[in-house]
């Protein structure tokens, strides 16, 4: 309770100082989406099924104090109902999960198969001058590249199979960006997490050969030390982009084994709006289970260090709007050494304006089956109205 007092000490009072400050009363903006989705979860259609509906309200306030200062909040309401909760143990501590060092997470109230959660992703001061810009509280650190997978995603790191989350999670940092130029920064960022440990590193970003080029150093939850480095710019008339970290351990740093994480991928698209995708992730984690878990479908639990099965992942993926409101997917994952792969298709129809219904699929299939590894079909429908 003391540190919660505190943390919304530090960040609430500079708001309202600030606001004391400024000459002209800011404008608050506020937007958001309310979506109901079901889902299914059965290994084939005789076998028993698990299905859960999730009312998911998401709300995002930004407030812009003076020429300086800006301020944000946003946080989800989600309604739960179903018997994934009682079939699955280990979802529910996942969806109330809160890796920061001030949980902004709470079940008000939760039974046998239902629970409702209010958990707040965003809440930051932002100051900025010139070339200067320091933010403060929960916020994302984006310094991925690649659209899966994701080495240089130190601070937050998110799942490709979590589709319903389009925000990403954040952080409770500290980022100070100083922009040398239009097209290069610095940046230096500081983050605690739930077990009070320290994520801190430096980035710097620049442009050669009409690509965007950053390295980045630093110490990852005070147990290893990082460098890495990614890319992104265009090969031919496609984007191509790249990442790849080096994670050694502080403690016995001459005689302790490394990991080394790589991913590069490249996008085309056609004059006919075919959108292609493809991208490979090396991941050198020994200690990864080769052995998928539903808790992979979150990105609770991800890190940098582990973002998926070991050794060589492959995606790739075609998307194609078969009319101005109707678009339509097919992505595949597959992981040659764990024996698996996922078809994952999709189409989305615009409603109206705001309004758009979704049908997604994550299809699991090994080509070797035993009691661990089991075939599994996710199934989702999803209604979506942004405001």
């Amino acid at each position: 309770m003391r540190t919660k007092r505190l943390f919304f000490l530090l960040v609430f009072m500079p708001l309202y100082l600030f606001a004391q400050d400024s000459v002209k009363v800011s404008k608050v903006t506020v937007n958001g989406y309310v979506k109901d989705m079901q889902s299914f979860i059965f290994k084939d259609f005789k076998s028993a099924w698990t299905s859960s509906n999730l009312i998911h309200n998401r709300l995002n306030f930004k407030w812009f104090i003076s020429p300086s200062f800006t301020a944000s909040l946003e946080f989800t309401n989600r309604f739960l109902y179903g018997n994934i909760l009682n079939r699955f143990l280990e979802y529910k501590s996942t969806f109330n999960y809160d890796n920061g060092i001030v949980s902004l997470s709470t079940n008000w109230f939760k039974g046998k198969n239902y629970l409702f959660n209010t958990s707040a992703d965003r809440l930051w001061l932002q100051y900025s001058s010139n070339s200067l810009q320091i933010t403060a509280g929960r916020q994302r650190i984006n310094w991925g590249q690649n659209l899966v997978w994701n080495p240089n995603d130190i601070f937050n790191t998110y799942s490709y199979f979590d589709f319903d989350y389009e925000e990403k999670p954040g952080s409770d940092a500290v980022r100070m960006q100083y922009y040398l130029t239009p097209t290069s920064v610095i940046e230096l960022a500081a983050k605690i997490n739930k077990q009070k440990r320290t994520t801190l590193a430096t980035l710097y970003r620049f442009n050669k050969w009409k690509y965007d080029i950053q390295f980045i150093v630093g110490m990852v939850n005070q147990s290893d030390f990082m460098i890495g480095t990614g890319w992104s710019g265009q090969l031919g008339k496609g984007g191509f982009t790249g990442e790849a970290s080096y994670f050694r351990p502080l403690s016995h740093f001459t005689d302790s084994k490394s990991i080394f994480l790589a991913s590069a991928g490249y996008n085309y698209t056609f004059r006919n709006s075919l959108l292609l995708q493809v991208e490979a992730l090396y991941n050198g984690n020994k200690n990864s289970t080769n052995i998928f878990s539903i808790d992979q479908l979150t990105s609770s639990n991800l890190s940098a260090k582990n973002l998926f099965l070991p050794d060589l992942s492959l995606f790739c993926s075609a998307s194609y709007p078969i009319t101005p409101l109707v678009n339509c997917s097919l992505a595949g994952i597959g992981n040659p050494q764990s024996k698996l792969y996922f078809i994952i298709p999709t189409l989305t129809i615009s409603l109206s304006n705001n309004l758009e219904l979704s049908f997604i699929g994550q299809i699991l299939r090994y080509t070797e089956k035993d009691i661990f590894r089991q075939d599994l079909n996710f199934v989702y429908v999803r209604l979506k109205q942004s405001f």
